[in-house]
């Protein structure tokens, strides 16, 4: 990279050099060129007022190697001063601006002189004569023949100097890019911890690549800390499966045996419901996961009066409050919401299901549906064991579940609230203390106007 960077800077200077030499050439052909013609035109003016010394001028054109032409208005050459000339004068370039502007000048090759020529000529209408001057541009070539030393001894201390500071440049910007090429490389599995840059660009990129490596670090864990949930949620699972499908395989036996009683028929009969209901509840919880993650469901959203769905889900936790001795007061305002239905029976059931289970005997679960600013607000807040501030970061997470009540649910019910809540583009929030209860809040903006 560096010799590559060396290279198109080289190219570059190189440009910038020669366009500026041939920039100096221009310009100092442009003034020689004029002060010639300034001469040139004061020696014509000269000639005009002083026709008697004739010799002593075409002696003077001769040593300053001037050549002296003089036209009538036709194009016709009256006199020249190097030899006769027969050829009409009236379409050259000199002549025609002198005829229309009172002067002209050209620089063109002579194919008289054989070599290039300066001309300028002046209309001097009360003689109805044109006179014309022709000098060599020898005199500027040879000029330049003598700066070209000068000018090649610039261009390559340029070139040299410009090659230096490439080389120092090039060092200065491309070594702590290899330093941070080589950390990123070497980094293992620690952070990276960059240098700090004098060059506000460098340090930028620096400062990109830790925010990266942070993030890489953050999502790793992420990932890390998913698995074991997972792994941790598939132990759980089997256990819960397999714990029901133990008990209702034990039942089973039992009532292929025979000779059993009527009541204890009943029994048996009534314990493998019970755990064939514990097992559709946990399979329904995964595949109500499963499509939250996906952002997909099965039907379609409606207008629904939310007061009363809250209302028919707290009447179905009845029996069990009652069996926990748990209380529920509730304060529902009237309101309509466009959502789909199931998901928001299967939110207010998690947290009204929560909200009994996990509460003390004797204790209390409030409910308050509320509007502000097109929100649903629904609190649920209970009196019961609590979340320790660490779990409180991860109750939210698919498949964990507390320490302390690792003995219940399946650890899909909060994670569910919070994938319907994030489906509607909602918020939910949770307060809690250990041993004095849990408040958790949703937010959504589902009103129905």
């Amino acid at each position: 990279m560096r010799k590559k960077m060396t290279i198109i800077f080289m190219g570059i200077i190189i440009l910038i050099l020669s366009i500026s030499f041939l920039s100096l050439y221009i310009v100092f052909h442009t003034l020689y060129i004029h002060e010639e013609v300034n001469a040139l035109e004061h020696t014509i003016d000269l000639i005009s007022i002083a026709p008697n010394d004739e010799k002593e001028f075409s002696q003077f054109l001769q040593e300053s190697n001037i050549r002296l032409t003089i036209i009538d208005e036709q194009g016709n050459v009256i006199q020249d001063s190097y030899m006769k000339e027969t050829e009409n004068h009236l379409h050259r370039k000199e002549i025609e601006l002198a005829l229309k502007k009172g002067s002209g000048s050209q620089t063109r090759y002579s194919l008289t002189a054989k070599m290039n020529y300066l001309y300028f000529a002046k209309y001097f209408p009360e003689k109805h004569q044109i006179i014309r001057l022709a000098m060599p541009l020898s005199g500027l070539n040879e000029s330049v023949a003598r700066s070209i030393p000068l000018f090649f001894a610039v261009f390559i201390l340029s070139l040299l100097i410009a090659y230096v500071c490439i080389l120092r440049f090039s060092k200065v910007l491309l070594e702590p890019i290899h330093q941070i090429s080589l950390k990123i490389c070497n980094k293992g599995k620690q952070p990276i911890v960059l240098d700090r840059y004098e060059y506000p660009e460098l340090q930028e990129i620096a400062s990109a690549i830790e925010d990266m490596d942070e993030k890489i670090h953050e999502q790793i864990d992420d990932l890390e800390n998913e698995k074991q949930m997972k792994q941790l949620f598939f132990s759980n699972a089997s256990h819960e499966l397999k714990t029901p499908l133990t008990s209702i395989q034990g039942y089973a036996e039992l009532l292929k045996e025979g000779n059993l009683s009527e009541e204890i028929k009943n029994d048996c009969l009534g314990r493998i419901l019970i755990e064939s209901q514990r097992m559709t509840r946990l399979i329904q919880d995964i595949l109500m996961i499963s499509r939250l993650e996906s952002n997909e469901h099965n039907g379609q959203a409606e207008m629904i009066y939310m007061d009363e769905c809250v209302r028919s889900i707290i009447k179905r936790f009845v029996p069990l409050a009652k069996e926990k001795h748990v209380t529920i007061e509730k304060k529902l305002a009237p309101m309509r919401v466009y959502a789909y239905k199931p998901y928001m029976e299967e939110l207010v059931s998690n947290l009204v299901h929560n909200a009994i289970i996990y509460n003390k005997e004797n204790g209390k679960v409030e409910i308050v549906l509320s509007f502000k600013e097109e929100k649903m607000n629904l609190i649920v807040k209970d009196t019961g064991i609590g979340i320790s501030e660490i779990d409180q970061e991860k109750v939210f997470q698919r498949f964990y579940r507390a320490e302390a009540n690792t003995k219940k649910g399946t650890g899909l019910g909060l994670s569910i609230v919070k994938h319907i809540t994030l489906f509607y583009n909602g918020s939910v929030d949770i307060q809690s203390r250990l041993n004095e209860g849990t408040k958790i809040s949703v937010h959504l903006p589902i009103m129905y106007n």
